[in-house]
C-alpha cells in the first residue's frame, strides 16, 4: 500500500543523512532541522531511504522542498493532499507535479554559491539591523508592492534569527540584504530578500549589503552559503558574479495548484538588487 512507502522519523538523523549528500541543494532544509525553524517542518521519507519531501508549514501556502531520486519522490508527491504549494524543486521533479494533478506557475531558478578565493568585502556604509528594525525593513520592502517585487518571504524572526544589513540614507533604510535561514547547528546560511528602494537604483548599494552578509558568514565560518536568482534576471545575476558568486544548480521556484487553472509563468516576480 502507498502509505506504507512513507513514514515520518522519530528523530533526525536519517533525514540529515538524505540532506548531507547535496548540501547546498539542501540547504533550507538542513537549517529546518535546528529549534529555531523545526516546529513547521513536516517530514516525509521515502522507503528507500535515498529521498525525502519537506513542507515547510511557517508560511501560506506552505512550501515544498523536495530532494533525491525522482523514482522515490514519485510516490511521495502522488500522495500530497494539500491544494496549493510554493515550489522549491529541481526541474524533473515539476513533470510529477503535474501527472499528480497540480498546474504549475513558476520560475526558472539558479542557485549560487560563493567562492571564497574570489570573494572581496566592499567598503560601504551598510551597518547590522536587527529585530528593533523590522517595521523600516517591512517599510522599505513595501517599496515594491506596486510593481511586484517586494521580497515574499520575510517576518521579523529572520532579523533575530540571522544575519541583516542596510544602507540608511535620510533616516530611511533605501537597501538590505539577509539570510532567510541561518543555522550555526549545521552550518547553513541562505542570503536572500535583497531589495534596493527603486528611486535608489543603479549604485550598488545591493552589491554593497550582499557583501556585507557574506562577509559575516565567512567571518562565522558557515560552511555552506547560498543565495537564489531568477534565471531571466541577468542583472542580478551580474551582480553576485562579480562578488564571487558561482551557478550551483538550476531549479523551479513558484505555486503549484490543484484544481485551478493556472497559465505557465516561467519567470514570475523578479528580483532586483540593483
Amino acid at each position: 500500500m502507498l502509505q506504507s512507502r512513507i513514514y515520518m522519523p522519530r528523530n533526525a538523523l536519517s533525514i540529515r543523512a538524505i540532506l548531507e549528500s547535496d548540501r547546498t541543494w539542501a540547504i533550507y532544509a538542513l537549517a529546518d532541522l535546528t529549534p529555531a525553524y523545526r516546529e513547521h517542518a513536516d517530514w516525509r521519507v521515502a522507503e528507500s531511504g535515498r529521498a525525502l519531501l519537506l513542507i515547510y508549514r511557517a508560511f501560506q501556502p506552505p512550501v515544498l522542498f523536495a530532494h533525491g531520486p525522482a523514482e522515490d519522490l514519485a510516490p511521495l508527491l502522488a500522495a500530497l493532499g494539500e491544494p496549493e504549494f510554493y515550489l522549491s524543486v529541481r526541474p524533473e521533479i515539476v513533470a510529477l507535479l503535474r501527472a499528480g494533478g497540480y498546474q504549475i506557475r513558476g520560475r526558472r531558478m539558479w542557485r549560487m554559491t560563493p567562492d571564497p578565493r574570489r570573494f572581496t568585502p566592499r567598503r560601504s556604509t551598510a551597518v547590522r539591523l536587527g529585530p528593533a528594525d523590522a517595521e523600516d525593513l517591512r517599510a522599505l520592502y513595501a517599496d515594491g508592492n506596486e510593481t511586484g517585487e517586494s521580497p515574499p518571504f520575510f517576518d521579523a524572526d529572520m532579523l533575530r534569527h540571522g544575519v541583516y544589513y542596510g544602507i540608511r540614507e535620510a533616516g530611511a533604510w533605501i537597501a538590505a540584504a539577509g539570510t532567510h535561514v541561518l543555522s550555526e547547528e549545521e552550518s547553513v546560511a541562505a542570503i536572500g530578500n535583497v531589495y534596493t528602494r527603486r528611486d535608489r537604483r543603479g549604485r550598488g548599494f545591493a552589491a554593497d549589503v550582499t557583501a556585507a552578509v557574506t562577509a559575516e558568514l565567512f567571518r562565522r565560518k558557515m560552511q555552506t552559503i547560498a543565495l537564489n536568482v531568477s534565471e531571466s534576471n541577468v542583472a542580478a545575476a551580474n551582480v553576485y558574479t562579480k562578488l564571487g558568486f558561482q551557478r550551483y544548480c538550476e531549479y523551479r521556484e513558484g505555486v503549484a495548484s490543484r484544481g485551478v487553472d493556472i497559465l505557465v509563468c516561467p519567470h514570475g516576480p523578479p528580483d532586483h538588487p540593483k
